[in-house]
């Protein structure tokens, strides 16, 4: 059962005697406890239907277990939450697993766990008879439909190419994907289908995007003299905050890796370990644009770059230095 089909059988349908939240993926869990809570507020006495606990190593188990054992207010449920759940000490959690066991009409109890050990007995104890949802992170076709499943959630139609566009930018961090796809759905508010050029006008890069589209993206597209594509990945990293001061080291770089592809001799290792490289990988991919460019066209682009660096140090914006850059470069 996937996270959207759990939130929906949380708000709609009787809740399990225990939900055991594990996993790395946070959005997960505040997706959970956000319609926990939506559940509540159905209830007209939910405020003293729910109780929210937080682990701890001095965590003392009776205040829980006195709410586990209430009769709930009304005609409602009671939701116990115990939120940081693997900062209690495994004994502790294993009372706690085995009085659950022992007392199947206690109120709903929401464990939130980082992680699980599953050596431990009261994990196995706990699989039983919880409900467990594995909040890992997703990745590759997972990672596409859940989006896709988001959005369909949220009234857009998201093709799949649109979909892998998007992941290429805003990476696979969901709580990031998340603000992007609000921004998506903000901005397409009235329409059917989010397209690239909605997600191309809006979608910012991660922070562990960044480089990747610094180094691969920006400064590849300068050397395949592709402009349209440089400028628009320039834009997109000066929105995300990407100081200019950084941008312009690694567009040098890739002129030196020009030159040194056009004019080392034998093979590549020798001069990638004089340019301080990790390996000749670059060199090699590099080999083949570099005939695009004359000796006179690379020197050239560092007296460019020089000129461009001092005017980021007299104050000339960040954006006009280096779109200048990029056109000349070319």
């Amino acid at each position: 059962m996937n996270v959207s089909k759990i939130i929906e059988a949380i708000e709609t349908k009787p809740l399990p005697r225990v939900l055991l939240v594990h996993g790395s993926e946070k959005i997960y869990h505040d997706r959970i406890f956000a319609a926990l809570k939506k559940r509540n507020a159905m209830d007209s006495l939910g405020e003293l239907n729910w109780s929210v606990f937080h682990g701890a190593r001095d965590f003392v188990l009776e205040p829980l277990l006195h709410e586990l054992s209430m009769v709930p207010w009304g005609d409602g449920t009671k939701i116990v939450v115990l939120k940081d759940a693997d900062l209690i000490g495994a004994a502790v959690m294993e009372q706690l697993a085995l009085w659950l066991e022992q007392n199947p009409k206690a109120n709903c109890l929401a464990l939130f766990l980082d992680r699980v050990d599953q050596r431990l007995k009261y994990v196995k104890v706990l699989r039983k008879f919880a409900l467990e949802v594995a909040c890992e992170p997703l990745e590759g076709e997972r990672l596409i439909r859940y989006i896709q499943d988001y959005c369909q959630e949220r009234g857009r139609t998201l093709k799949r190419e649109t979909a892998e566009l998007f992941l290429d930018r805003a990476g696979s961090d969901l709580l990031f994907v998340h603000n992007e796809l609000d921004k998506l759905f903000a901005l397409t508010v009235g329409e059917e289908e989010i397209t690239a050029s909605h997600v191309r006008s809006v979608t910012s890069f991660s922070p562990a995007q960044i480089e990747e589209y610094t180094v691969f993206r920006m400064t590849d597209s300068i050397v395949q003299k592709k402009r349209r594509e440089a400028l628009e990945v320039l834009n997109l990293l000066l929105k995300a905050g990407e100081p200019a001061l950084r941008i312009l080291p690694l567009i040098e770089r890739q002129l030196r890796l020009v030159l040194a592809a056009k004019t080392a001799q034998g093979a590549l290792d020798d001069a990638a370990k004089t340019m301080g490289e990790r390996s000749s990988y670059p060199l090699k991919k590099m080999r083949k644009d570099a005939q695009k460019y004359s000796l006179q066209d690379v020197f050239a682009g560092f007296e460019a770059v020089l000129h461009a660096d001092r005017q980021l140090k007299l104050g000339v914006p960040d954006e006009e230095v280096l779109t200048d850059l990029i056109i000349k470069l070319t």
